[in-house]
């Protein structure tokens, strides 16, 4: 992966951010099925971690009518580029009313401005989001 340093650094330096700023991270079913299919017992358990800390985040503020019907519409025809695996984590991720989601993968973030234009929600990698959180962070450091 040609960023592949590049999202490690991000993700550091988000971390370090989010250790004051404590933004929520929520990891969806399909989100654990896809780490768990990886086989990497350590990454797995970091995963399990944020997803007790996601179910208890979820228990007020979970799914609601609207953002399920707009998840609904990752079925239309013009999100066919979708593959079936970034649709179903796109679709746990509507759902669950995230403000973003997180990839490191490069094909979802070149049709990032269409599901923002469509569904509302961003799409990030570590390296977009770090540069959107950099002017900020000595406030939270």
């Amino acid at each position: 992966m040609s960023d592949g340093t590049a999202n490690i650094e991000a993700l550091r330096n988000i971390f370090l951010v989010n250790e004051r700023a404590q933004f929520e991270w929520i990891v969806s079913s399909g989100s654990m099925q896809e780490a768990h299919d990886k086989g990497d017992p350590g990454h797995m358990q970091w995963l399990w971690d944020i997803a007790d800390h996601s179910e208890v985040c979820l228990e007020g503020a979970g799914p609601t009518t609207e953002s399920e019907a707009l998840a609904m519409r990752l079925d239309e025809p013009k999100f066919g580029y979708l593959s079936e695996k970034d649709g179903r984590l796109l679709r746990h991720a509507i759902i669950l009313r995230c403000e973003a989601f997180l990839t490191i993968e490069r094909r979802l973030p070149r049709n990032a401005a269409h599901i923002k234009r469509e569904l509302g929600i961003s799409i990030l990698t570590p390296i977009t989001l770090w540069e959107m959180l950099r002017p900020w962070a000595s406030l939270w450091r």
